[in-house]
């Protein structure tokens, strides 16, 4: 008798909850996913320095994941709560018709511990099926061609799964169970009628929290706009955690106030509120506000986190990408501290490799005794000076390259040739959008154009061109500060001098596909010149594009990990309380449907309903990822000039516009199909 029992509530709760189960099945799905990515046949195929470096962002997402297996846990917690709270009258008249308290906590046992072994192994399904996509996906991120392979499967990832939501669910059904041991008959029959939150009543006390609610987001989101417009991204800033305290404590404010300020509006609105059913759906709406106002504030909150960290992700992953793109423009780099370090060998071995020699440019960077105010008008120089934000252009030392070889790097990249006189000098400066760079640009180009004349090594230069030469030739050749571009002897006058600063790089742009076994062999050889007081390093693009991948892979994955699971706790949530809602005053809308509201009225009805309920935490985010992104945006582009987090933001609202809309559509079919008079009868 007592599993029919089991059973029969076990196919009601599934019935009535299907969204809350649908939720555990997807988040056991997405945990197994994501801790598949070591088996994945992309990550197998990364080089073994990049899998070092990859066993970091690995163990982000093992952490990520545990941490958001607790907040999945608080999830199953509070919903297992809330549904026993409801089901609290049946679980009572259990006890009236003669069934002890510890078969009763038994029954409850059984019913949770089955519909956590049911989402545990329909989610482990599901995530098996899904990781096979999931591959592809990360093959495209990493930008990699893995063999192919059969069906992937991770048996670390699968027992991972099993224990730690296997154990989560356990220990929730032995604390409901045991809590509803310990409830006394009285409690169970009365359960139903108490409400979660203590509710504001007092229009004055309400009032009073709104205005203060006012004032402390105020005072957040102005924090938020000085930080943006403060020099250097600084962490550690005490304004930061201030910001956020404020933010928080304002939204846990403004949602106690709401209830009450909502009240004193209905009494100035009776005009609208006498057409149709609109008081009737005020008064709900109003009701599940004043309840519900922490669950609201902390959905709110938990989706202003979704949005801002998903939007992050994605644009701080698009930035990187493209500014270490334009810093390896080579295939390959060798540089030396030693300005008169022997390239013989590492020539001959690209030759082995098939590179010609017309592919290959040796050549020495000089640091000079200029810096970069002079290279411009005094006028632009004393302002660039006293520029905290944009002037460390006109501070920044000076290097210098031979012409022979700065052509032979524009040969090497397709560029049109520049000839330099033997009294003349070109300027090569970044240009990436970033308003320091811009200014620099901007000041260095009124001076050549003014013919500004430098003294370097005994040579008086001028300028061989009139404007400032801005193609991208990479952080190692041309970094914050200018490059001057000068004759062959006025470099050789630098290095002449003994005691000048230097370093001897080689560049090599292989034609074709890259060579096989090239990159491994030049590493090696630059690992083996030792030098006693100096340094050999060598860089490879596609070494150096696969990393950036890794890490634009991990930041993607990590912010949508996260995002994901957080919309899908929010929305859950929310669903939960309008079923249970639902099932507890679904007698109300029957007797609509007897004073002659017909299925289209209400329908509309409980559509406006449930709309209202899930667009009140989402509009309150909105506001303040709003406002976060948009300092965020300004802060990174005039420290980086990194102006994607706007597109990404674009795109997280897509993502959350269409988890959060299926989730509004479920919800509104599943409380139309309970809200039916026969359903009610």
């Amino acid at each position: 008798m007592y599993a029919k029992l089991a059973w029969r509530n076990l196919r009601r709760s599934l019935r009535d909850y299907a969204i809350y189960f649908m939720t555990l099945v997807f988040a056991v799905a997405i945990f197994y996913i994501f801790n598949s990515v070591p088996d994945q046949p992309a990550f197998l195929s990364l080089s073994e320095s990049q899998r070092r470096m990859a066993r970091a962002g690995v163990e982000a997402m093992e952490w990520v994941s545990t941490v958001m297996t607790g907040v999945v846990a608080l999830l199953v917690f509070y919903a297992n709560r809330v549904i026993v709270r409801k089901r609290s009258r049946e679980l009572g008249t259990y006890l009236l018709l003669g069934m002890d308290q510890g078969r009763l906590a038994l029954l409850l046992l059984a019913e949770t511990t089955a519909i956590g072994a049911a989402a545990l192994g329909a989610g482990l399904a599901l995530g098996v099926a899904l990781s096979q996509a999931f591959g592809l996906l990360v093959e495209q991120v990493l930008r990699v061609t893995a063999a192919p392979r059969g069906v992937v499967y991770s048996p670390r990832a699968a027992l991972w799964t099993l224990l730690l939501y296997g154990l989560m669910f356990l220990v929730v059904a032995l604390w409901q169970a045991a809590a509803v041991y310990r409830q006394r008959l009285i409690e169970l029959i009365t359960g139903s009628r108490r409400n979660e939150e203590f509710p504001v009543r007092s229009r004055p006390l309400a009032a009073g929290a709104g205005l203060l609610s006012a004032a402390t987001l105020g005072t957040a989101y102005w924090l938020a706009d000085r930080v943006s417009r403060t020099t250097g991204l600084d962490p550690t800033d005490p304004r930061v955690p201030v910001g956020i305290a404020l933010g928080v404590a304002g939204t846990y404010l403004l949602f106690l106030a709401l209830a009450g300020l909502l009240t004193g509006i209905r009494r100035r609105a009776r005009g609208w509120l006498a057409r149709g059913l609109n008081l009737f759906l005020y008064r709900q709406v109003t009701s599940k506000i004043n309840t519900h106002a922490l669950m609201l504030a902390t959905i709110s909150l938990m989706l202003t986190f979704t949005i801002c960290a998903m939007s992050t992700g994605l644009g701080l992953g698009s930035a990187v990408r493209k500014g270490i793109e334009d810093s390896v423009p080579f295939r390959y780099m060798v540089t030396s501290s030693d300005p008169h370090q022997e390239y013989a060998g590492l020539r001959a071995l690209f030759a082995a490799h098939g590179v010609p020699d017309e592919q290959v440019v040796e050549f020495v960077l000089v640091y000079t005794d200029l810096r970069g105010a002079d290279l411009m008008l005094p006028e632009d120089a004393d302002r660039l000076r006293d520029d905290p934000e944009a002037g460390h252009a006109a501070w920044l030392q000076v290097r210098a390259v031979a012409a022979s070889a700065y052509r032979g790097l524009r040969a090497l990249k397709g560029h049109p040739d520049v000839p330099v006189p033997a009294d003349g000098y070109l300027v090569h400066a970044r240009a990436d959008g970033h308003p320091a760079a811009t200014a620099a640009v901007e000041a260095l180009a009124r001076a050549l154009a003014a013919g500004h004349r430098v003294e370097l090594a005994g040579h008086t230069l001028r300028p061989a061109a009139r404007q400032v030469l801005t193609e991208p030739f990479g952080g190692g050749l041309v970094g914050i500060g200018p490059l001057l571009v000068v004759p062959d002897a006025a470099l050789e006058t630098l290095l002449a001098g003994g005691e000048t600063l230097a370093e001897r790089l080689l560049v090599a742009e292989p034609p074709g596909a890259e060579p096989d076994g090239l990159a491994e062999a030049a590493a090696e050889w630059a690992a083996a010149q030792w030098l006693e007081d100096g340094w050999v390093s060598f860089t490879s693009q596609a070494e150096t594009m696969g990393t950036l991948y890794l890490i634009e892979g991990i930041l993607v994955f990590l912010s949508f990990y996260v995002g994901i699971m957080f919309i899908l706790i929010s929305a859950t949530l929310l669903a939960l309380q309008q079923v249970t809602d639902v099932l507890e005053h679904r007698q109300r809308f029957a007797v609509l449907s007897k004073l002659g509201c017909d299925d289209a009225m209400l329908s509309r009805l409980i559509a406006r309903q449930v709309g209202l309920y899930f667009l009140t935490p989402v509009l309150v985010a909105l506001l303040h990822s709003g406002v976060a992104l948009v300092a965020l945006n300004r802060a990174l582009v005039r420290e980086a000039a990194y102006d994607t987090v706007g597109p990404a933001a674009l795109v997280t609202a897509g993502i959350f516009a269409a988890v959060y809309g299926t989730y509004y559509l479920l919800s509104v079919r599943s409380c139309r199909s309970l809200y039916r008079p026969e359903a009610a009868a």
